[in-house]
């Protein structure tokens, strides 16, 4: 009987405990150690002091960066937010499957499509990081969003993920009618790294002259050199280089791993698109800023590049808030979706 009662209990151990303990290491070692600045909560609004106390800063992103993907993964789905059909799907691409997430409207097509990238420095994030925002563009503006997991670095440095970007617009392009697209025209957009993608994938369709690009939607996007070396031409780099959650610290982390064997094309305008020479004639934009951010300054540059180049431009500095707002709730994410909205509904 005591044999009997040890086995049970080694079982139970096995199957029970050490899941749970491995799970419990995994979150801790992804949420990393919370440390905040408290005098900087005075500046936020009130959400946003929720999510810098509740969000690691990313400093040590190179150590912690398998951790967050893990948890990212046991992230719940953002049900809440009630959306139409969703649909995962793979799809070739230049370096194996590309996973998708198609999230349509609750109302019949046919429909305006999206392609949206998600944010998390070129290292991290994911379709299901992102599912929230995926599922509140749907529910804002009336469009299917074709959510895109492009291949991450340092497994996969740059130039995967444009690539894998280009890729899927490209896909789109050819797959209006199983789509039940309302019309050719295809929508780029994306947070954080996600819009330096959409700004590339568009000037890419642009030289290219494929796919029809018609607007592009970027959100505090890094769309220069993101490292520390920044600082020189943009003084928001140093102004919140900590404090914030993303911090500069981190940025040149996450830039040395993104350009991992390629340092020397930083200036690239596949990295950095506000260095290519000839910005005319490129899709109408719409780039939302955070007022406490570090990569404030070049999202805010790139407007005005594109405005003086002769590009429709609506630019908002969004008060209070800090880099990633839009994953939580706040006045200012609430008016960031309204705002989306009505740009994509205007005649440009």
């Amino acid at each position: 009987m005591k044999q009997t009662l040890k086995w049970i209990g080694i079982v139970l151990v096995s199957i029970v405990l050490l899941p749970l303990v491995a799970i419990f290491f995994i979150y801790k070692k992804a949420t990393g150690k919370r440390e905040y600045d408290p005098k900087v909560l005075d500046n936020l609004e009130e959400a946003a002091q929720d999510y810098v106390k509740k969000t690691a800063p990313l400093s040590d992103v190179d150590s912690r960066y398998k951790y967050i993907r893990l948890a990212e993964k046991a992230l719940p789905a953002a049900k809440n937010i009630e959306v139409g059909e969703i649909e995962n799907k793979k799809i070739d691409g230049p370096g194996g499957k590309i996973s998708l997430r198609i999230y349509s409207p609750e109302a019949d097509g046919p429909y305006p499509l999206m392609v949206y990238f998600h944010g998390g420095g070129f290292v991290t994030g994911s379709v299901q990081s992102t599912d929230g925002i995926a599922r509140k563009l749907v529910q804002t503006t009336g469009y299917r969003v074709i959510s895109v997991d492009y291949r991450l670095a340092p497994e996969n440095p740059f130039p995967a993920a444009i690539e894998d970007a280009y890729a899927t617009v490209a896909w789109v392009s050819k797959h209006l009618t199983s789509l039940r697209a309302k019309s050719k025209d295809i929508v780029v957009a994306g947070e954080s790294a996600g819009g330096n993608i959409a700004a590339v994938v568009a000037q890419l369709a642009k030289s290219k002259g494929t796919p029809n690009i018609s607007k592009q939607i970027l959100l505090y996007p890094p769309v220069d050199i993101f490292s520390r070396d920044a600082s020189v031409l943009y003084p928001s780099m140093d102004e919140f280089a900590e404090g914030y959650v993303l911090t500069k610290e981190s940025l040149d982390k996450y830039f040395k791993l993104y350009l991992s064997g390629a340092g020397d094309r930083k200036y690239d305008p596949l990295v950095a698109p506000i260095r290519h020479k000839d910005v005319s004639d490129l899709p109408a934009a719409f780039v939302a800023t955070a007022e406490y951010d570090p990569l404030r300054d070049q999202g805010e540059a790139y407007a005005e590049k594109l405005k003086d180049a002769g590009v429709p431009v609506y630019a908002k500095r969004l008060e209070k808030v800090p880099h990633g707002f839009m994953s939580t709730p706040s006045a200012a994410t609430d008016e960031t979706y309204e705002l989306i909205s009505e740009f994509l509904q205007e005649k440009l």
